[in-house]
């Protein structure tokens, strides 16, 4: 997996506060949907902060365009509990995120607004493949 232009301002809320462009190789055969997490390595109030998170992403894609929720997928609640893509960095200092696709072998019928942490769990306990990136973003 690989965040090809990294992190900008464009990515945060400072900016336009869309995700950015990734990409991914290697889907396995078979796979049903593809799941896709951002968090920020530092835990907010000793918890993962989920800043995206995606669920029922079309196995056949490579890719997606900054920005781009694919027909058919679904977004969970983010750590601002908002159903979408938000990347607020604290302050001026760096901050990296941990990007990851899984390539789950069934769907996991996600709803809109579903709770990120229980869906990686899920996705991590049905897939063994997955795809990690990291991105500082440098504030």
């Amino acid at each position: 997996m690989t965040i090809p232009d990294g992190l900008t301002t464009a990515n945060t809320c400072n900016g336009k506060n869309t995700s950015p462009a990734i990409s991914w190789q290697n889907v396995p055969p078979g796979t049903a949907e593809l799941a896709i997490f951002a968090m920020s390595v530092k835990p907010v109030d000793g918890k993962l902060y989920f800043d995206w998170a995606l669920a029922g992403v079309d196995p056949n894609l490579s890719e997606l365009k900054p920005g781009e929720v694919p027909n058919g997928a679904v977004l969970g609640r983010n750590g601002a509990g908002q159903n979408g893509y938000s990347l607020c960095p604290a302050g001026s200092a760096a901050e990296t995120y941990i990007f990851s696709v899984y390539a789950l072998p069934d769907s996991l019928s996600a709803k809109p607004g579903f709770d990120p942490l229980a869906l990686r769990k899920q996705a991590t306990r049905a897939s063994e493949e997955v795809g990690l990136a990291a991105a500082t973003f440098q504030g």
